[in-house]
């Protein structure tokens, strides 16, 4: 698979005529809310939300797609993403930093693939790698082995008088 040499998005927030709204991206909406403390309803996630949100999805796409190139068998993936934002009067919030947790679950088999697909994700989301430079971001990596399952054949014979 070629990769596009670029991409092109855009996205467009339309206001609910309450304290948030939607975004039309591509054919997709994506509601958004206020949070309570802030006079909103929290009917939806906070674009504080979905930015974390954008990451973790990034972070798994491009694991996948390592995972489909390079043919790896993972049994399951989560990826959480926690970012500390802070007040800075009087400039306002500004996020601090975001640290991200990559858990691959394998079979013993395919450990060092599927670590090696993770270890691609932290390298090459193009997201966080955008980023960096202005918003400390920090990916751990753990690849859980599942031990595979043994079949347990049972044979019943029938004896004849």
């Amino acid at each position: 698979m070629r990769l596009k040499e670029r991409l092109h998005y855009t996205a467009e927030a339309l206001w609910d005529k309450e304290k948030g709204g939607k975004v039309a991206t591509n054919g997709f909406k994506v509601s958004f809310d206020t949070p309570e403390d802030y006079g909103g309803r929290e009917r939806h996630p906070c674009p504080d939300q979905l930015f974390l949100a954008s990451i973790t999805g990034c972070l798994m796409n491009t694991f996948l797609y390592y995972r489909s190139h390079l043919g790896a068998k993972t049994e399951d993936i989560k990826i959480n993403a926690k970012a500390e934002i802070q007040l800075l009067n009087p400039n306002g919030y500004r996020i601090k930093g975001i640290d991200a947790h990559i858990q691959v679950w394998s079979t013993e088999e395919e450990v060092d693939l599927n670590r090696t697909c993770a270890e691609r994700a932290q390298d090459y989301c193009h997201l966080t790698k955008s980023i960096e430079e202005a918003i400390p971001i920090k990916v751990t990596i753990t690849v859980h082995e599942r031990a595979r399952k043994k079949s347990k054949v049972t044979i019943s014979r029938c004896q004849r008088d």
